[in-house]
């Protein structure tokens, strides 16, 4: 599996903390996904809001929070301690 560092990560919003850094580091190499991020949201409602209400991805949150969660388990989404979630490009 390749090995993801730090100076790979595409942090658009120049926000990431170190140990957000080291989080998505951990992350990425898990799942083999590389460290581009495409979104960020500051909490599920940032989330739904973008995916339900502003883009109409979705009808409904129930359907967006099924999406986040198969999101979670193929790598695409990364939910920080403090609530914050980005989104990777797979």
């Amino acid at each position: 599996m390749k090995k993801y560092n730090i100076k790979q990560i595409d942090d658009y919003q120049n926000r990431l903390t170190e140990q957000q850094k080291n989080a998505l580091l951990k992350h990425c190499n898990d799942f083999d996904v590389y460290p581009n991020i495409c979104a960020w949201y500051d909490d599920m409602d940032d989330f739904y809001q973008d995916w339900v209400y502003d883009n109409k991805i979705f009808e409904t949150k129930a359907e967006a929070k099924n999406r986040y969660k198969q999101g979670l388990k193929e790598g695409e989404f990364k939910k920080f301690s403090n609530g914050e979630i980005v989104r990777l490009s797979l």
